[in-house]
């Protein structure tokens, strides 16, 4: 499936897939009750964990393309199971697959490969409702294993995980909902091929803007800055970037929910001090996510 998806034109695909959110609110007129904000804002993470009981079913796609020069397309494709066993604790386990097509890009061997990522647990815990707070606020651990390093595609052994705090506020009821994110990810991989170790982390912040546009179909923006070092503790600067993007939600119904997000980066820096980070990050990122709960 990823081989022949890779054959449509990178700009036309990843433009169908933007707008299928919007697509199917043409097709469809079911709505939720309630407004669900875990994937209402793109990148950015709302602070929902689901209700008592609640099982989700998650497929998320994700194409990260553009470097310097040459062509350069990493993609994708997450399948993950999750459960809310108790009130506000959260708990998913996933897995994915990737595809490399790199060509001419610099410092980055020309690969053309698809195979098992790695895998990864999703811990969520709330820890302020907004319901009985000024806000909603979600403590996440990712720990995760990694097969690729995911920016050349090389065979790694990766352990790694991210901590983000999650902040959501319904600024307008049943209107406007606003998200912060802050980060922290860090990982060690023994390069295989290389017979060596390397370390790195990073640190972001990202913010986010949701408007309910009509029952259950919301349009918005996020904006996202990170930084990159080389350590595990934040040693050695090594780059920086910020995207900004659209993104769009549309709970279909009860149990379906479609959410898209185009994000492009606007400034970037390495530690040499280039006009944008094309070694850290690429030019735009783009993601699709479909959900069913039951």
């Amino acid at each position: 499936m990823l081989a022949v998806a890779n054959r449509v034109p990178v700009s036309r695909r990843y433009r169908l897939l933007f707008v299928v959110a919007l697509l199917s609110a043409a097709t469809t007129v079911a709505r939720a009750g309630e407004v669900d904000t875990e994937h209402l804002f793109g990148f950015t993470t709302g602070a929902d964990t689901g209700n008592v009981g609640e099982r989700e079913l998650e497929s998320e796609v994700t194409d990260r393309f553009g470097k310097q020069a040459g062509s350069y397309n990493a993609f994708s494709q997450t399948y993950e199971v999750k459960i809310a066993p108790v009130e506000n604790f959260q708990i998913g386990v996933g897995t994915a697959l990737a595809y490399f097509g790199i060509s001419g890009a610099p410092g980055l061997p020309d690969r053309q490969q698809t195979t098992l990522q790695g895998l990864s647990v999703d811990l969520r815990y709330k820890l302020i409702d907004n319901q009985r707070g000024p806000f909603s606020l979600t403590i996440i651990a990712e720990p995760r294993w990694d097969r690729l390093d995911d920016i050349g595609g090389g065979a790694v052994n990766g352990y790694g995980g991210t901590f983000t705090v999650a902040i959501d506020k319904e600024l307008i009821a049943d209107r406007l909902f606003g998200a912060v994110n802050l980060l922290y990810d860090t990982e060690a991989s023994d390069l295989i091929v290389a017979a060596m170790w390397q370390r790195d982390s990073r640190i972001g912040i990202s913010t986010a803007l949701s408007l309910q546009i009509r029952p259950a179909l919301f349009v918005g923006g996020e904006v996202r800055y990170q930084r990159v070092y080389s350590g595990l503790g934040l040693d050695t600067f090594a780059g920086q970037a910020v995207f900004a993007g659209p993104t769009t939600y549309y709970q279909i119904s009860k149990n379906w929910a479609v959410s898209a997000a185009w994000d492009f980066q606007v400034y970037g820096k390495t530690a040499q001090g280039a006009g944008l980070d094309l070694t850290h990050f690429e030019r735009q990122q783009v993601l699709a996510r479909f959900n069913y709960t039951f």
